[in-house]
């Protein structure tokens, strides 16, 4: 295809910013996304068939209704300018080569995760167990490109929804402070920023996590600001790395995900390649993680110090103590105790999504013993080793923490 065509696509998603603008005053003000990927997904796989008048009217019918589309734009003038050349679809040797290169990957995303989208049947295995506070958990997928939200329903998630996302320009595996990737692990939104109070590049609202946590603090990480957010206002979606290590979806995916959830007690797991299992499986892991937990609190409460101590790792730390000073403290503090009591309530764990031997438990605990009493939310990051699980930290929740 000709350098001009390709050039002519650009301008006229430019020039289409207007309309669009006045289009989402219409409904609200960023606009539908209902359809919208339908019609995408329909369009592209009418085009990989070679029907080309189908693919048009796909295409045709998702530009009107959101001319901010670039992709559906790239498409649709694509197929026009062959149709009218003759000539096979193409855009080699454009001006705008990393611009197209972004929006193929984008339509590549979008295929396959129309391709992979697992079964009702299926749950992500990170997702060890739900608490009972926490009504949804979301799970970013970055090789999918695709945001889920999960329901709590009865302590069993149920996808509710699934929403293309976009993520770091440097990928992911955030590390240090402007590498512009996207952390992965298992982190908690901390805080609602509204539209009115944002730049117009975070679009509809935006949803702050606590990178870098206390594990990521723990290991040298640093950076901050890494939110889940929207889209710049003047385009509907980004290709797949378009972030400065942010989640981006379109705006008014956005405001959907964001009048679904309570912010202040949501988890956000990212991982590259999240794997999924059956539900009989999830929930048969689900009660052997639960039991863990159990385990460590009636060790704790048996007052052996072997037992208890046992739970915990050679490389332990807290920020105050390492295994050795954490050991000799713990024996003389429960030794003086007649009596110890361990409640464990709004239990739930999640394992890191590319760290299978790492996991997060976030818990209230009510504490009585003969001398003192009370209860605090606890959270434990536990590493397998040596054939078992043990406590490599446990504290506070990270600050900002629900």
């Amino acid at each position: 295809m000709k350098k001009g065509l390709i050039s002519s696509l650009f301008v006229l998603s430019a020039t289409t910013i207007a309309s669009a603008n006045v289009y989402a005053e219409d409904s609200n003000r960023y606009g539908l996304s209902e359809g919208n990927e339908e019609l995408l997904l329909s369009g592209l796989k009418n085009l990989k068939s070679h029907e080309l008048d189908s693919a048009l009217s796909d295409l045709k019918a998702l530009t009107e209704r959101r001319p901010d589309f670039r992709l559906a734009q790239l498409v649709y003038a694509d197929i026009l300018a062959a149709q009218a050349q003759g000539s096979p679809l193409s855009v080699r040797g454009s001006d705008h080569r990393n611009k197209i290169d972004g929006l193929i990957s984008e339509a590549k995303a979008r295929l396959l995760m129309d391709m992979e989208k697992p079964s009702s049947n299926m749950l992500p295995a990170d997702m060890m167990k739900l608490s009972p506070s926490q009504k949804h958990v979301i799970v970013v997928d970055t090789r999918l490109s695709r945001l889920f939200l999960f329901e709590n329903q009865n302590g069993v998630p149920v996808l509710v929804e699934d929403f293309y996302a976009s993520y770091g320009r440097g990928g992911t595996g955030k590390v240090k402070q402007g590498d512009l990737k996207t952390p992965l692990g298992v982190y908690f939104i901390t805080n609602r920023l509204e539209d009115e109070k944002l730049p117009s590049r975070y679009g509809s609202g935006a949803l702050p996590i606590n990178y870098p946590n206390v594990w990521d603090q723990r290991l040298g990480k640093t950076g901050n600001g890494i939110w889940l957010h929207g889209s710049p206002v003047e385009t509907y979606s980004r290709p797949p790395k378009a972030s400065e290590g942010c989640i981006s979806l379109t705006n008014p995916d956005f405001i959907k995900l964001d009048s679904q959830i309570d912010y202040l007690n949501t988890p956000v797991l990212v991982g590259h390649n999240i794997r999924w299992i059956e539900k009989q499986d999830w929930v048969a892991q689900s009660q052997r993680f639960e039991q863990l937990i159990e385990r460590w609190a009636s060790d704790w409460e048996s007052q052996n110090h072997q037992r208890y101590i046992a739970n915990y790792s050679q490389a332990y730390a807290d920020g105050k103590r390492n295994f050795s000073q954490f050991s000799t403290y713990k024996k003389r503090v429960n030794g003086a105790k007649e009596y110890i009591k361990i409640g464990v309530n709004d239990l739930s764990v999640y394992r890191y999504p590319d760290n299978p031997d790492l996991v997060v438990a976030t818990f209230k605990q009510d504490y009585q013993s003969s001398n003192l009493s009370g209860s605090s939310v606890k959270r434990q990051y536990w590493t397998f080793e040596s054939g078992r699980w043990k406590i490599a930290y446990e504290g506070l929740p990270s600050k900002g923490n629900p």
